[in-house]
């Protein structure tokens, strides 16, 4: 692990780290040229003789540090010795508090990936999924068997127990006796970003025990939720193709690094979280979701949506024709039609909703986007996605409504924002802002006809008992974190409508006076 000095940045010079991928003119006191990060005829990037750079086009800034990580796909401590390098500055060698967690993570990996080749069988397994020996080595793929030799071995070499029971290689059982964590297992080992570590591993059942994958405990060094599967071997090439295909299992990834997408990561599970899209980010703003066509990766899509939209990734999905999974379509030939190919957020949910095979089915589409849609943060891209997508939610729903005669929300799944408005209707102190608000700024139809009820004081007309039965009777009571929200997201809309309709500088005010008693 490297310091840097505190002079570090008073040694080097941004202007000359820039030029040797753009080209530069100096304007005033700064400098300006065509943006690396995105396509512009006109230069709206500028670089600052003080260190720091920003394009006005796509909004991309940072120091020298930030520039190299992005322009050339290192992580941080690439990006250090590059630039140290580059101005012969030295850098100071300090001891990771990690090493010896390292120290025995390598050690057990090169166990495993040992064990892999006197196990005939599971070896044959891995031929038999299409996996051959360069990417067996490439991704150090192993085998835990059911001994405890390994155990045995990192004990004689003088690793102490408490830090085989921290990083998840041990555990104690119910007798009291030590036992190795992974047995029976194929092992896939978890890179740090620049591959020069293990921080964990996953474990594939080679028979029916459950769980099918069994992962690495949390750790000092590895957290399940920071974990990018095959990012160490794809950055540089998400850095050069400029999108990235996120796959739900390591053999996908692995096959697909095999016909020469290393571009392709997975996560330890199908949900992403914000530090995973931000480390994206980091690379690239285009995602390629290349998922399982059952339901459950079709619902993983969506339920991803908001996370990845939220933090300024733009997703894609490659959805095959064939009910084969990723790792089936690259063993056909089939990948690279498919990633010329791919469906927008519109287009995906138009293609799926069709398919459909009934009129459950349909719905359950619809409400699924609905659901996770609301999620978008106002300010975020993605919102733009949901403006995009909200009439053609709203025409098919209407369109299911008059097939089958349904005259009211009751046959409806209700969302967030339905509980929202209730939760609001129910507070006394909140209540008055149900009437200074229009209904247009409302995203879901069943929260519009919920509103409407409130606003014409209609919620005891037999039209409305069953509506506000079912509500009552699931009593769901949201956070004042999440009904603030969904109040804010009102009001903002409101501000943009009037700001468009050219409203009057009072009702301006209006609204702001709302937003302030939030």
């Amino acid at each position: 692990m490297k310091k840097i000095p505190e002079d570090f940045f008073d040694k080097i010079d941004i202007i000359e780290i820039v030029s040797e991928k753009v080209q530069l003119k100096k304007v005033g006191n700064q400098y300006r040229g065509l943006c690396p990060f995105h396509n512009e005829k006109n230069p709206s990037f500028y670089v600052s003789p003080i260190g720091v750079y920003h394009c006005f086009g796509c909004g991309e800034s940072g120091n020298a540090i930030k520039f190299v990580m992005k322009i050339y796909g290192y992580d941080y401590e690439e990006a250090i010795d590059y630039i140290a390098k580059k101005f012969n500055i030295l850098l100071e060698e300090v001891e990771d508090v990690n090493y010896e967690f390292y120290k025995i993570l390598d050690y057990v990996c090169d166990y495993y990936f040992e064990n892999l080749r006197k196990n005939k069988d599971v070896l044959n397994y891995l031929y038999s999924r299409g996996v051959d020996d360069k990417q067996i080595l490439k991704f150090r793929i192993g085998f835990a068997d059911d001994k405890n030799e390994i155990l045995k071995e990192l004990i004689d070499k003088g690793f102490g127990i408490d830090k085989l029971f921290k990083i998840g290689i041990a555990y104690r059982d119910y007798s009291g006796n030590i036992k190795p964590f992974f047995t029976n297992r194929i092992m896939f080992p978890i890179f740090t970003t620049n591959g020069k570590n293990i921080i964990g591993f996953s474990g594939r059942s080679i028979d029916e025990t459950e769980p099918k994958y069994k992962n690495s405990i949390d750790s000092p060094i590895f957290k399940k939720n920071q974990a990018i599967y095959g990012f160490n071997f794809a950055k540089n090439s998400i850095v050069k193709n400029k999108f990235v295909i996120i796959v739900e299992g390591f053999f996908d990834v692995i096959i697909l690094n095999q016909f020469g997408y290393e571009n392709t990561v997975s996560f330890m599970g199908t949900n992403i979280s914000d530090y995973q899209a931000k480390l994206i980010k980091k690379y690239t703003d285009r995602i390629y979701l290349f998922f399982d066509k059952d339901k459950s990766g079709q619902k993983a899509i969506i339920r991803n949506l908001p996370t990845l939209l939220n933090n300024g990734l733009i997703p894609y999905i490659l959805y095959p024709e064939e009910d084969k999974d990723p790792d089936e379509i690259a063993l056909m030939g089939g990948l690279d039609k498919l990633i010329k190919n791919p469906y927008n957020i519109s287009d995906y949910f138009k293609m799926i909703y069709e398919k459909a095979q009934n009129i459950e089915d349909k719905m359950e589409i619809i409400n699924e986007f609905r659901s996770h849609l609301t999620n978008v943060k106002f300010e975020s891209v993605g919102y733009i996605f949901l403006e995009e997508l909200k009439p053609v939610l709203d025409e098919l729903e209407k369109k299911i409504k008059l097939k089958f005669h349904l005259k009211d929300i009751s046959s409806i799944h209700f969302n967030d924002e339905v509980y929202a408005i209730w939760n609001v209707y129910k507070n006394e102190n909140l209540r008055k802002i149900l009437f200074e608000i229009e209904e247009d700024v409302l995203y879901s139809k069943s929260a519009k006809e919920l509103f409407r009820a409130i606003r014409n004081n209609k919620l005891n007309d037999e039209s409305y008992l069953e509506l506000v039965s079912k509500i009552e009777f699931h009593n769901k009571e949201l956070s004042y974190e999440t009904i603030n929200k969904f109040i804010s997201k009102w009001i903002e809309r409101m501000m943009i409508k009037n700001l468009k309709n050219n409203k009057s500088l009072k009702e301006l005010e209006n609204i702001i006076r709302i937003k302030r008693r939030l």
